[in-house]
């Protein structure tokens, strides 16, 4: 059972727009706080009892955390699967009208840890040299703003994150628009720390699984559902990992 005298630390590595319903999960299962995560590789020493973090950490970590739940999007494409999709956005008044198109075009990536901003275009197009320039947002928040002021031509972001952005900032609605997807994709999972007791973890999962009601219907989720298979982004990573230009250094790129 889990106990409020013993409250347990949770911790997001996932987009800064969706946090409220993490800080519902977390309320759900007892939590004493939930912080920001600065580096996923805090997870392999502890450092949280519980996270939100993209599938890519979930490989690396290579044991240190475990899978619990994984959210189902209330997106009819995904079928009430624990899946997601990258939307290829452009400007609106772009001429650019697929991924093909934007070879050799100004691109951004969030951050190296994230399959749906960096790794999913990476699967499709092979490498960065595909672009012409290739710029570091930061964040999905960052990535599409570069893309809505004309800084970069394209970039890919989380279908969920892009949902709520564009809801909730709806002049940038008016200033982007959807090419292509690329998925869909296993979707980002609750972990534990893999030596939290057995009947904790349990509990645990009981719990998210069965959260429900307006805060994740607010951020398009109809349900948690047991963990999917992440063994096709495991693969992807490895053969992604072994191609010239792309190094690793501790799980994550050193260079692009």
């Amino acid at each position: 059972m889990i106990s409020r005298t013993n409250p347990l630390l949770f911790a997001s590595y996932l987009a800064p727009c969706i946090r409220p319903l993490y800080e519902f999960v977390a309320d759900a299962c007892g939590r004493s706080q939930l912080v920001t995560g600065h580096d996923w590789r805090e997870l392999a020493t502890g450092g949280a009892d519980v996270a939100f973090v993209c599938s890519p950490p979930l490989v690396w970590l290579a044991g240190a955390v475990e899978a619990i739940a994984a959210p189902v999007l209330m997106d009819p494409r995904f079928g009430g699967q624990p899946i997601y999709s990258s939307e290829v956005v452009v400007r609106h008044d772009s001429s650019h009208r697929s991924l093909d198109d934007l070879r050799g075009a100004r691109w951004a990536y969030n951050e190296p840890s994230s399959w749906s901003g960096y790794w999913v275009t990476l699967a499709r197009v092979g490498g960065w040299r595909y672009f012409g320039d290739v710029f570091a947002a930061g964040s999905h928040r960052r990535a599409l703003r570069m893309v809505a002021g004309g800084q970069v031509d394209g970039s890919a972001i989380d279908c969920q994150v892009l949902a709520v952005e564009l809801r909730d900032h709806p002049e940038l609605a008016e200033r982007v628009r959807i090419i292509e997807s690329l998925g869909p994709a296993p979707i980002q999972p609750v972990v534990v720390r893999a030596g939290l007791d057995p009947g904790l973890k349990r509990d645990l999962q009981a719990r998210v699984l069965g959260l429900s009601g307006e805060v994740l219907e607010r951020f398009f989720v109809e349900r948690f559902a047991p963990p999917p298979d992440y063994s096709a982004v495991a693969a992807a990573l490895s053969r992604l990992a072994a191609k010239p230009g792309l190094r690793f250094q501790a799980g994550r790129p050193s260079s692009l």
